[in-house]
């Protein structure tokens, strides 16, 4: 069993050392940003916004939000979403979140949503975490970010390919 552990341990070092992480690609470049307790009660705002450094131009960012969202008005739709270099992802698509409200969801949830954008160029990238009203809704949405809770957003620089 010793053998075997061994064997697989030194197959990884391998592969790390010439660079197999996302084929070629080198070391990971991930980063994990956190908010405590963000209680942001706003409705169309950007929430959040921060600085990644891409390493290269031809990788894709994979961008993750976990933490408390919450629509708290019934028939109101509330939307979250990332823009980058102050413009929202266009390939593949949009990295967003949708809440529609009714009268039987109304709970501060836990929700994560991921998405990859591809195009952007090396080097700082600021990323924003927004809210805003959702496509075909007027009116305000009363949401709400981050309730008595620990929110985290990873951005990853990822090797990956568009699909059909």
């Amino acid at each position: 069993m010793m053998d075997i552990i061994h064997t697989q341990n030194k197959i990884m070092e391998h592969f790390l050392h010439k660079g197999g992480y996302g084929f070629g690609f080198g070391q990971p470049n991930i980063r994990q940003y956190t908010w405590n307790n963000m209680n942001n009660g706003a409705d169309i705002a950007k929430l959040l916004s921060f600085q990644f450094r891409k390493k290269r131009s031809r990788t894709a960012l994979k961008l993750t939000w976990s933490g408390n969202l919450y629509s708290r008005t019934a028939g109101r739709c509330a939307r979250w979403y990332f823009t980058l270099n102050g413009r929202e992802c266009s390939t593949p698509g949009k990295v967003e979140m949708i809440i529609y409200s009714n009268p039987t969801n109304h709970g501060y949830v836990q929700h994560s949503f991921t998405g990859a954008c591809h195009g952007i160029a090396a080097g700082k990238v600021s990323i924003g975490f927004h809210v805003g009203k959702c496509v075909g809704y007027s009116s305000t949405q009363n949401a709400y970010t981050g309730w008595n809770s620990r929110s985290q957003i990873f951005v990853e620089e990822l090797m990956i390919g568009l699909g059909n």
